[in-house]
């Protein structure tokens, strides 16, 4: 088992690498709950509600994150019908990260 999980870091650090800027664990954190969020809340969170994720940090913290996921291109805010509230979208390039990723977990879990 634990061949396996060390075989899946590395093939995920090999197929993530070639993105311009890695991303740190905080925005990995972020990016994973967004997802998550959207698959069960059927693609539809909002920036309050990864703001309020205070296990992860401070709301000033998460912003931050927030930003450099949207200026590395992996997420993308729509406004909604209350101008005050931004809907969180995934890219292609979000997607793409995560396709890598499942990758590696299938080549790590056949070798």
């Amino acid at each position: 088992m634990t061949n396996s999980y060390l075989r899946f870091l590395h093939l995920a650090d090999a197929l993530t690498k070639s993105y311009e800027k890695p991303l740190d664990s905080l925005s990995i954190d972020i990016l994973e709950h967004i997802l998550k969020s959207m698959i069960l809340n059927q693609n539809k969170i909002v920036v309050g509600d990864i703001l309020s994720l205070s296990n992860l940090g401070s709301p000033a913290t998460l912003h931050k994150r927030l930003h450099g996921l949207i200026d590395g291109g992996y997420i993308k805010l729509k406004s909604t019908d209350d101008g005050r509230v931004k809907q969180i979208e995934l890219t292609k390039k979000a997607d793409k990260y995560f396709a890598n990723l499942s990758q590696a977990i299938e080549k790590a879990s056949r070798a």
